[in-house]
């Protein structure tokens, strides 16, 4: 099984200190055959990371479990013909707050699109805005987004 973010950029952020973290640990713990970040723009982050780290248009080559954390790279993820099971991952702070066009691209999710919100306050941020019920990733590790 092979498990892979897809970020708009790589820097510093709370979120991609998490997924560093779910990363590396998926590996030490052997839950992955593989693990991959993929990112539209590389920035300087200071983590620790024991998996590969690709542009975006690598993409192409991945199979397996693909959590995307931006909706401006939802539809190149969806546009990828390989075995992927995508899913992508809700996280308020990724949205920028009042931008017109998040929020429609947020409604305009296809409903057949595995949805699920990083936390229990996402999940209520969600609903609130798109009036759709999805799951919440209790303890945001490897185990739960290969559950989804």
């Amino acid at each position: 099984m092979n498990l892979g973010f897809y970020v708009h950029q790589t820097s510093d952020t709370k979120l991609n200190s998490d997924i560093y973290q779910l990363l590396n640990s998926a590996i030490e713990q052997n839950l992955v055959d593989d693990a991959s970040l993929f990112y539209n723009q590389i920035d300087y982050n200071p983590n620790v990371k024991k998996f590969g780290s690709f542009n975006s248009t690598d993409l192409w080559s991945f199979n397996g479990t693909l959590v995307v954390t931006s909706l401006a790279s939802l539809p190149l993820a969806e546009s990828v013909v390989n075995r992927i099971k995508l899913i992508y991952m809700y996280c308020k702070d990724e949205i920028a707050s009042g931008d017109l066009n998040e929020l429609m691209r947020l409604l305009s999710i296809d409903p057949s699109m595995t949805v699920v919100a990083k936390s229990e306050e996402d999940k209520k941020e969600f609903y609130r805005v798109t009036k759709k019920e999805i799951p919440a990733i209790k303890n945001f590790n490897a185990e739960e987004i290969l559950k989804v």
